[in-house]
């Protein structure tokens, strides 16, 4: 596969012989025609651990599509959201038990990504039916910035998360329980976002509620 600069005509799009071209996040690219493959083999065991790990990480996203497009929207130019959040928790929060399996660890996976300072303290408690988090505003930042909070139960792919919380400067936020998991523990981000979205911070992860 090869990437190339628009020419005095411009990109070029479609079929040519045996390559096709067609823009990918801003960038033309041109590659080869897919071949057909001769026989369809099984694959081997470490191919198919990295199948299952693939899908695993696939499905334990899914539910947070929203968030990721704004909380992985920087971490690289033609690499964000939801495909640059597989690519990294693929890469971090993998964990392999004792008996060869593998599982994502919440505590290890980031929900953004992005070069804004997080404070240097944070703090979550429940309050009824929602959880409150409370954060210290001891580095710098602007007033307007947000908090992107999130409560998520993988297991069963319940969520709740606001992208624009609270202000920043305010030091506090808060966000309903996922309201129809009884018994599970939600795990708890917080990320901080530019007004216009420009910039992030990386997610903080705050624990694990019972709900």
């Amino acid at each position: 596969m090869a990437i190339f600069r628009n020419g005095p005509n411009g990109g070029l799009t479609g079929k040519f012989g045996s390559v096709i071209a067609y823009q990918l996040n801003g960038q033309d690219i041109i590659k080869g025609l897919p071949k057909k493959r001769k026989k369809k083999r099984k694959p081997t065991a470490r191919e198919q651990i990295n199948r299952d790990k693939f899908a695993h990480m696939q499905a334990w996203l899914k539910p947070l599509l929203g968030f990721l497009k704004v909380g992985f929207k920087e971490y690289a130019p033609t690499f964000q959201g939801f495909v640059a959040a597989k690519s990294y928790n693929s890469k971090h929060a993998f964990i392999q038990k004792e008996d060869g399996s593998w599982y994502i660890d919440p505590a290890l996976a980031l929900v953004s990504f992005g070069s804004m300072t997080l404070p240097q303290n944070m703090s979550m408690a429940r309050d009824g039916d929602k959880i409150v988090i409370k954060w210290s505003n001891d580095v710098d930042y602007q007033p307007i910035d947000q908090a992107m909070v999130l409560a998520y139960i993988p297991e069963i792919g319940d969520v709740e998360y606001d992208l624009a919380a609270a202000k920043r400067h305010t030091g506090t936020a808060s966000i309903l329980l996922p309201r129809h998991s009884v018994g599970h523990e939600a795990h708890v981000y917080i990320a901080f976002v530019a007004y216009d979205h420009s910039a992030q911070s990386n997610s903080y992860y705050l624990g694990a509620i019972t709900v």
